[in-house]
């Protein structure tokens, strides 16, 4: 953690009613739901990239973004694992938000009139049985569920089907052809909020890292043990390649815990003997 980070503290773990969010896609995606359950009046700009929000709010056009970070399905959203070390941006909250796909279609569509359906690749994989067995179907990729959905609804074309949520087929005038087309539902997306100045409060319970592991044998499982002897739960462990050192990662660690713990402090102090380099993404509260 940077010497001269400013750590915002607080009493209680909320984040501005009113704030000036950053979402990627257009209302009605899952990030725009997220949003929407962490703030209780936001006032939202979509972008089309998820790069474009951590460019919005590095460059104070929003003071909070909101991003996947991962899908209890489709497993990390490693784009923006790799934007988060690339943006000196922190973590201030996450939130879980259900994921219930429906099949979109134009009113009065018949589903042996359809042969090509849109939506983000993630919700596409995690239907792959519903499009499996309906083969005559052709899928395409597309940048968010309910753009997805947006361009269904403009194009007027009855063999196009979207996938996305039911919030995306009332705004967008298209009816529901088919409901929970998932493979699975316990489906769920974690969403983190993003700003540009870290927060502590006591009931902060997550923290997350990014870690380069010095490069000898043993120093992932001696890293891990520093975790283990003080009794700290790890959430999560992604490993990322890094640019221009061939066969070398970055580890982003998930773990409860505050910062302000005599336990966590120690954890993380013993842990400078096992590492290059640590950045703090943040300490923050889940919603």
């Amino acid at each position: 953690m940077k010497q001269s980070e400013q750590i915002i503290r607080c009493n209680e773990p909320c984040l501005q009613s009113a704030a000036k969010a950053a979402c990627q896609g257009v209302a009605g995606a899952f990030s725009h739901t997220a949003c929407l359950t962490v703030f209780e009046q936001p006032n939202i700009t979509f972008y089309p990239t998820f790069e474009d929000v951590f460019q919005a709010v590095s460059n104070q056009e929003s003071e909070y973004g909101v991003i996947p970070i991962e899908n209890s399905l489709a497993g990390s959203v490693t784009d923006n694992y790799d934007l988060m070390l690339r943006y000196h941006l922190h973590i201030v909250g996450t939130v879980k938000v259900k994921v219930e796909h429906s099949l979109l279609v134009l009113p009065g569509t018949k589903i042996e009139q359809l042969r090509h359906v849109y939506s983000h690749e993630q919700a596409l994989h995690q239907c792959s049985d519903f499009l499996k067995a309906h083969s005559q179907i052709t899928h395409h990729p597309y940048s968010n569920t309910a753009a997805s959905a947006q361009f269904v609804a403009k194009t007027q074309d009855a063999s196009l089907a979207a996938i996305g949520s039911t919030e995306s087929a009332k705004r967008y005038g298209l009816e529901i052809l088919q409901q929970n087309i998932q493979n699975r539902r316990d489906n769920f997306t974690r969403f983190v909020i993003l700003a540009r100045e870290p927060i502590s409060h006591p009931e902060c319970n997550r923290i997350s890292l990014i870690i380069r592991l010095k490069h000898q044998a043993g120093s992932l499982y001696q890293a891990l043990s520093r975790f283990a002897q003080q009794e700290i739960n790890l959430l999560k462990l992604e490993s990322r390649p890094i640019p221009d050192s061939p066969f070398e990662f970055l580890f982003y660690w998930d773990f409860d815990g505050n910062l302000m713990e005599p336990r966590v402090q120690k954890a993380l102090k013993d842990l400078e003997q096992d590492i290059e380099y640590m950045k703090l993404l943040g300490n923050y509260p889940e919603f």
